[in-house]
């Protein structure tokens, strides 16, 4: 039985998943700082709105709606349209209760029919827990909520120098999919890159792969591996 995809949209993305994520996913993205993350996100979501007709909503638990807009726009999306023609919501969510942040989250997604959700940054969620346990039973209800509305999710990860900045086994036991981004210098110069640690109901690549980070978004080089492309 084929399964029912959500098509990123992002140039190269889908064919290294094989056709996009299975629908109704929940993915974490975890990267290095600089590693194209927000990009990602907001392209995903934008390309769902303007190119496959679904809406999207955008929690930022971090940056003003101002910023997330400017971001777009310096990639040449036009964020405010999509937002006017209720295809897109940006919402900035500052207070540090879990409960109130799940109730936005359900709002929003009713409000505009969403299909598409990210979560950005989910590291933030270390400010609403004091205790690991909490966390983990929190997160899990958040994931069942987010299955239950039908969304396909992303919730973003930044990786710490130290590499123990796991989102209370988020990434392990409860996402779908994980996918990592990836800042890294080689010899005399820094190179971004993909790679797809896990993703439930596809086939994925197990390679990793080049990102071409332009004025027009991020462009995964799907025909490329990364060593081969750099050398």
């Amino acid at each position: 039985m084929p399964v029912e995809r959500t098509q990123t949209g992002v140039p190269g993305l889908d064919e290294i998943l094989f056709g996009g994520i299975p629908a109704s996913n929940l993915v974490v993205i975890s990267g290095d700082p600089g590693s194209g993350k927000t990009c990602l996100c907001l392209e995903y979501l934008y390309m769902g709105a303007t190119k496959f007709g679904e809406a999207g909503v955008y929690i930022s638990l971090e940056e003003p709606e101002e910023e997330i807009i400017k971001t777009g726009e310096n990639f040449g999306w036009d964020i405010k349209k999509a937002m006017a023609s209720r295809k897109l919501a940006i919402i900035a969510v500052e207070l540090y209760d879990f409960d109130k942040l799940k109730n936005t989250i359900e709002d929003a997604v009713a409000r505009l029919g969403a299909k598409r959700l990210v979560i950005d940054p989910g590291v933030i969620f270390r400010l609403y827990f004091e205790r690991e346990l909490d966390a983990r039973k929190r997160i899990l209800s958040l994931a069942k909520m987010l299955k239950r509305l039908g969304c396909t999710a992303i919730i973003t990860n930044e990786i710490s120098l130290d590499k123990t900045s796991s989102l209370f086994g988020l990434e392990e036991y409860v996402a779908d999919g994980v996918v990592l981004l990836y800042h890294t210098k080689l010899e005399d110069r820094f190179v971004r890159s993909i790679g797809i640690l896990k993703m439930r109901g596809t086939k994925i690549s197990e390679k990793l792969h080049p990102i071409d980070l332009s004025q027009e978004g991020i462009k995964v080089m799907a025909k490329h591996e990364l060593f081969e492309e750099v050398t």
